[in-house]
């Protein structure tokens, strides 16, 4: 009788220490992912600030280099970096 209980103890000991094992992997993994998504949607927050203020400068930049009282070099200066905000913009120049 101790040759057949002794194995049973055993996988009993094994599936509860596989299971708990499982569940602190689970927990770990959900606090991951809070973590991430709490990231995530601070970057998304970010961007939406900074794509805000690109285009406010956008549409300064248009004021500046269409009101008649600009010199035409600061109005082509302007357009210069009006091209460079949008090419920044549009992830041509950002790298990881």
């Amino acid at each position: 009788m101790i040759r057949l209980g002794l194995p049973a103890i055993v996988l009993l000991i094994g599936a509860a220490w596989f299971a708990w094992s499982s569940y602190r992997r689970a927990v770990t993994a959900e606090q991951a992912l809070a973590t991430l998504n709490a990231e995530h949607r601070a970057l998304l927050q970010e961007v939406r600030a900074l794509e805000r203020a690109v285009a406010a400068a956008e549409q300064g930049l248009r004021t500046l280099s269409s009101h008649p009282s600009v010199p035409r070099d600061v109005a082509v200066t302007a357009d210069l970096t009006l091209a460079d905000v949008r090419r920044l913009v549009e992830r041509k120049e950002l790298h990881d």
